[in-house]
């Protein structure tokens, strides 16, 4: 499993704070005076067409499809959006993966760190590495409905396989489902130590640039253990019944409420009520 299976839209004032906290202690000048919009990138589609991004000059896209894009940068630079880690409730378990997709047994009960954490050392021990170091020194929530699930912002320092690193990660953990597994969906980018202050606006515009069509994203949402659907009845005027309307009308009302909180962060009192926020429907 590799740390490459979403993305965020941050405003102008979270991506100085981001960007700021992902450069922390190190000694090259802060990132905050480089505009993200000034960044230049070279649009990217994945083949299957199921999300889009913009790459940096120099920068070379070695994944895309079924909504992941993995990028990577000359200076040992990694940004990657979309990855799926699917987790069976339960004790963590580092190196072990289970039947059926999963990818990672993992407390529901645990806080955000404690799931990013477990996943990038289930990362490390899958492929053989020894368990990384790693601080957060920034955790922030993310407005989303709790119905929903939950979903932050972090930065962390690493001291790993790889020596120390820097990285910044979003991650989405979604409900738990009938058979007792779950989806989290994380955007990472992380680059060396000495290289993140340069790194973190570029990291930032592509974070931005990071888009998934509603189907896909639909899909991607979707509990992992589907019930199975119930037989098809039409009501008496020959129409769908109010039951699959309700089931259509509440897949697409929760990838609406992704698409704006976690994808494009749109602030609180311009997120409608139905997704958390203040603003009526």
């Amino acid at each position: 499993m590799a740390l490459s299976k979403s993305s965020v839209r941050l405003t102008a004032t979270a991506v100085s704070v981001f960007a700021i906290s992902f450069a922390g202690g190190c000694q090259a000048p802060q990132p905050a005076t480089i505009a993200v919009s000034a960044i230049q990138l070279q649009p990217y589609t994945a083949s299957d067409q199921s999300a889009s991004a913009g790459v940096p000059s120099g920068w070379q896209v070695v994944k895309g499809q079924e909504t992941v894009i993995e990028m990577t940068g000359p200076q040992g630079e990694t940004v990657t959006l979309g990855n799926t880690f699917v987790a069976q409730n339960g004790a963590f378990k580092p190196g072990q993966r289970g039947s059926n997709g999963i990818d990672i047994s993992m407390p529901y009960a645990a806080t955000l760190p404690q799931k990013l954490t477990m996943i990038i050392q289930q990362n490390a021990a899958v492929s053989g590495k020894p368990a990384p170091q790693m601080e957060i020194t920034s955790a922030t929530p993310i407005e989303f409905p709790a119905a929903l699930g939950q979903c932050g912002r972090f930065v962390a320092s690493i001291d790993g396989a790889q020596g120390q690193m820097k990285i910044m990660a979003v991650l989405c953990s979604l409900p738990l489902d009938k058979g007792g597994a779950y989806k989290n969906i994380m955007l990472l980018a992380q680059a060396p130590a000495a290289v993140a202050a340069q790194a973190a606006p570029t990291a930032q515009a592509v974070f931005q640039s990071y888009r998934i069509p509603a189907a896909w994203l639909q899909k991607k949402l979707a509990p992992h253990n589907t019930p199975a659907p119930a037989p098809a009845r039409a009501s008496s005027g020959g129409g769908m019944t109010s039951s699959t309307i309700l089931g259509e009308v509440g897949a697409d009302n929760s990838a609406n409420c992704f698409d704006l909180a976690v994808l494009r962060q749109t602030p609180n009192n311009q997120l409608p009520r139905s997704c958390g926020g203040t603003k009526p429907d």
